[in-house]
């Protein structure tokens, strides 16, 4: 299998560091899935990374709004089969996690 033929899911691609990997991979010949929630970033990252690689090239990237706490994630999975995986995602602002916390305290079993 080649590199072409793989293909990456990245969580959180839209943020600095994922979208800055999806380019690496994109240039690398691997096909690449974000999944985001955008609760820090916007798509226009992800437009942008399209630009860089124009049309054609675009074709190998991916773009999924959903959430890795709900079905969102299971649901790609169920649509998706991919070789590997790139996990960034996680709320981390520390002041807004101390003005905030209850936005960043989640139970589920």
């Amino acid at each position: 299998m080649t590199f072409s033929e793989k293909t990456i899911l990245v969580t959180e691609g839209a943020g600095f560091i994922g979208s800055h990997t999806v380019v690496q991979l994109l240039n690398e010949g691997f096909r690449v899935s974000i999944i985001d929630n955008l609760d820090n970033f916007v798509t226009e990252a992800v437009d942008r990374v399209r630009d860089l690689f124009g049309p054609k090239r675009s074709q190998n990237l991916k773009f999924h709004l959903g959430d890795l706490r709900n079905k969102d994630l299971e649901k790609l999975f169920s649509q998706t089969q991919f070789d590997a995986l790139n996990h960034f995602a996680g709320l981390k602002a520390v002041g807004e996690s101390v003005a905030n916390p209850r936005h960043y305290f989640d139970w589920h079993y």
